[in-house]
């Protein structure tokens, strides 16, 4: 399960909000990456929100229906919010009933 967490703080959507935003949806090696995760991890839930995600959001961006900028604040905003539930699901089954 930490190894998970460590996934999830580490593993990205490639988008990153810099002064040029670069598109890694087109980035074989990144595919790859989340294929595996979900290979490797197939009923997590939040690596299958974050995989959906990253392929609608790369289509989107690929058919024009949504600008780079943004599919970069979205992955963002749900990627830290799905690092946010699995910490606190985490610290939720670590603690010791003392009462």
């Amino acid at each position: 399960m930490k190894a998970l967490l460590l996934l999830l703080l580490t593993v990205s959507f490639g988008l990153r909000a810099e002064e040029r935003a670069v598109n890694y949806c087109k980035d074989p090696q990144k595919a790859a990456e989340w294929e595996k995760h979900l290979t490797d991890t197939p009923e997590d839930p939040l690596i299958i929100k974050l995989y959906a995600l990253r392929v609608g959001l790369c289509k989107m961006v690929d058919e024009g229906k949504v600008e780079l900028k943004e599919a970069i604040r979205i992955w963002d905003i749900e990627h830290a919010r799905s690092v946010n539930e699995r910490l606190l699901d985490e610290m939720k089954h670590s603690r010791k009933r003392t009462l």
